[in-house]
């Protein structure tokens, strides 16, 4: 995007940590965790791992910032679709963009799990009415209905009367960064002024369960690029941004929080679970972006990485951040501590977290790292660091199956350092 880069002019979070922005710096600012005991729903394995959270009320929250949906259609949604409503509404309304100007507008959004916590609700009702001789045709099928990705993207439409591109997109844990970059290139291409887009996913047995039977999950919450990790901790949120093209934005006189300069993606083809032992596809995928914002590795002033937390990952990020920008050569940390693994939310979550940093000048610390990793060097961020002089950062979004997203934020300044 070097030559076109997009501006964000708006921002919306809902994570562990709260509903806002302003609560997502508290937490970076005091290195505070929003990890929890699990009370969404009932679960063996509650007492055992933390997860990360949302404990609020997702429909007094909309309520609360915005709502046109009629009470009927909010009972129709599910708890994924909830959470990318309340983090639009943020970003639409910082963005300061009226209805109609918003109608010619599409709206992009990465998934995972979309409704499955209602589709296990309609499963265990099912089960309990065969185990108590109830007839399991009289179970409502509701439940059913808002199991599909689209749901959230649909409501959202509606929401706002968006007539433009509209798609959700499903690339494991790359899909909300893949979703904004996707989006940004609809925009680049004169396809679209303004688009919304982001990511969304809610807690769910399945998802628990299946972390947990990969043995990918640790009682005692994520430690990246630590050397003595032992899991991540699966979390739920949603990030959304609003972005236009920059002649748009100028011409309406937006406040132009950050720029989207550069998106690069790419697949491992290595194996289902497991990424590149060597990190190929991520070096590939962070080279790819660096290209197309016309950037060299030198220009890069912090990198928000996956960071998962567990084995492979971070050993293979490492690898591959190494190689790219030279051991211990730009600040490095991941913020899975503070959310915990929002899955296809977890890359539009990290965008905000980036913006944040470039306005603010700040880089989020590597929040429970005591022994740094020793496959490779990294200059990890232990405490908040000021920098001054922060002008472009690269977030890392790295899924199953070796889907890779990668993308470039930089200040209004420019594109080139």
């Amino acid at each position: 995007m070097g030559s076109t880069p997009v501006a964000i002019t708006g921002l919306g979070l809902v994570s562990a940590v709260g509903a806002s922005v302003t609560a997502l710096r508290a937490a970076l600012d005091r290195g505070q965790s929003g990890l929890r005991r699990l009370t969404l729903f009932e679960s063996e394995l509650a007492s055992e791992f933390p997860v990360g959270q949302y404990d609020g009320d997702l429909v007094a929250d909309f309520a609360s910032v915005r709502r046109k949906l009629g009470a009927r259609e909010i009972k129709r949604l599910s708890r994924s679709d909830l959470l990318a409503l309340c983090a639009t509404a943020q970003a639409v309304n910082q963005s300061g963009l009226a209805d109609a100007a918003l109608s010619p507008a599409g709206v992009y959004l990465g998934h995972s799990v979309c409704g499955t916590n209602r589709s296990e609700a309609y499963y265990i009702d099912c089960f309990r009415r065969a185990q108590d001789g109830r007839e399991q045709t009289r179970a409502g099928i509701a439940n059913l209905m808002v199991h599909e990705a689209a749901q959230s993207v649909d409501a959202i439409a509606r929401e706002y009367g968006l007539c433009g591109p509209s798609t959700s997109l499903m690339t494991a844990c790359s899909s909300g960064a893949n979703a904004i970059g996707r989006a940004a290139w609809l925009i680049r291409q004169g396809r679209a002024d303004v688009m919304i887009a982001g990511g969304t996913d809610s807690l769910s047995r399945i998802t628990l369960n299946g972390f947990n039977a990969l043995q990918l999950v640790a009682s005692d919450g994520p430690r990246p690029f630590d050397a003595e990790r032992k899991g991540m901790t699966v979390g739920e949120g949603a990030g959304v941004l609003v972005l236009e093209s920059l002649d748009h934005a100028r011409k309406r006189g937006a406040k132009i929080l950050a720029l989207l300069s550069g998106y690069g993606h790419s697949c491992d083809a290595h194996h289902l679970t497991a990424p590149h032992p060597q990190g190929a596809g991520a070096f590939a995928a962070m080279k790819s972006a660096l290209i197309d914002a016309a950037l060299q590795p030198g220009d890069i002033g912090y990198v928000s990485a996956h960071g998962t937390s567990t084995p492979d990952n971070d050993k293979t990020e490492a690898l591959a951040v190494s190689r790219l920008f030279g051991e211990g050569a730009v600040p490095v940390s991941s913020t899975m501590r503070f959310f915990g693994h929002a899955l296809a939310a977890s890359g539009a979550i990290k965008a905000v977290v980036c913006v944040d940093a470039i306005q603010r000048r700040t880089l989020p610390q590597n929040l429970g790292l005591r022994t740094p990793l020793t496959e490779s060097r990294l200059d990890l961020v232990r405490e908040p660091r000021a920098a001054a002089n922060l002008r472009h950062v690269i977030s890392n979004s790295f899924g199953f199956g070796g889907n890779n997203a990668v993308l470039v934020f930089s200040r209004e300044s420019g594109p080139a350092a």
